[in-house]
């Protein structure tokens, strides 16, 4: 019985994921077309905003989810799960801390038998946040300095949804490469709860760290060539389908990587920097008991 309730709640996150996909490259979409409508390369004369629009979304909502959910996936199971252990063993080494604990062996063994991939919309919505504050500074820069192209030039004749959808796959594979190092800290925020005790939270520190570098580079970019809102805002409109795509991927990747996390971390010996002990309680609050 709870495994056709998971079953059936997993389809309708599946669902609501995918009406989102559209509905935000739906809001790209239409971005796209006011700003070809308001330059010199005019749409052709023959065509109707509207269904354009709807035909523009609907394909882009096909290809880059093609491409932008398996790179969002491999990104997270190869920098999230396989990465970021050895990452964790690094981290721990350079600030001296000792341990990375469970705080029940049971949640950890329970990740490591469970199987299959899951959609959770509260992890796909925190995803989606970290993922378009990262990705949307860069490509704003990128696309100043003429390094990210976004469309190609139009002509009455020619094919203009064929166009920018060849210019958007340019855009997502450009955008993935700022993927890895936020990919290395989010199966963390997605399930899997490992901390250490001497110093902080190593995800914590990691997307501390991302976000934080990516808000000052924003701010900083901003104060010195003081771009045009009205540019930002369309940057951060034609992106958020890409990013939804990334964080989707990552969000069916989390599970996968979360169970390879777990079997590195139990698999540990007891006197190594990972973990010093399999089974810790927090028993009262602040203090920890082995047991």
């Amino acid at each position: 019985m709870w495994t056709k309730r998971e079953s059936s709640h997993n389809r309708l996150n599946v669902l609501v994921c995918f009406v989102g996909t559209f509905t935000l490259f739906l809001i790209g979409s239409w971005a796209v077309l006011v700003l070809l409508s308001s330059t010199t390369r005019v749409l052709p004369r023959n065509a109707q905003g509207g269904p354009l629009t709807l035909a523009l979304a609907a394909t882009l909502s096909v290809v880059v989810s093609l491409i932008g959910i398996p790179i969002g996936f491999t990104y997270m199971y190869f920098f999230g799960g396989v990465v970021s252990t050895k990452a964790i063993k690094l981290y721990l080494f350079i600030t001296k801390g000792t341990h990375v604990i469970g705080s029940k062996t049971s949640e950890l063994s329970a990740i490591q038998a469970s199987r299959g991939l899951k959609l959770k919309l509260r992890r796909q919505i925190m995803y989606f946040g970290f993922i378009l504050a990262v990705v949307v500074p860069f490509a704003t820069y990128e696309a100043k300095h003429k390094d990210l192209p976004f469309f190609s030039p139009l002509a009455p004749t020619t094919d203009i949804v064929t166009l920018i959808t060849q210019d958007f796959i340019t855009l997502t594979m450009t955008a993935s490469l700022m993927l890895p190092l936020v990919a290395l800290a989010l199966p963390y925020f997605g399930g899997l709860r490992l901390r250490s005790i001497d110093v902080g939270p190593f995800h914590t520190t990691v997307l501390s760290m991302v976000v934080g570098a990516s808000g000052g580079f924003a701010l900083l970019y901003t104060a010195l060539t003081q771009p045009i809102l009205s540019v930002l805002a369309y940057i951060f409109f034609l992106l958020i389908g890409v990013c939804w795509c990334f964080a989707l991927g990552c969000n069916l990747g989390a599970e996968p990587a979360n169970r390879h996390i777990t079997r590195m971390v139990l698999a540990e010996k007891v006197s190594s920097r990972v973990v010093s002990s399999k089974i810790w309680l927090e028993n009262p609050p602040g203090k920890f008991r082995e047991v």
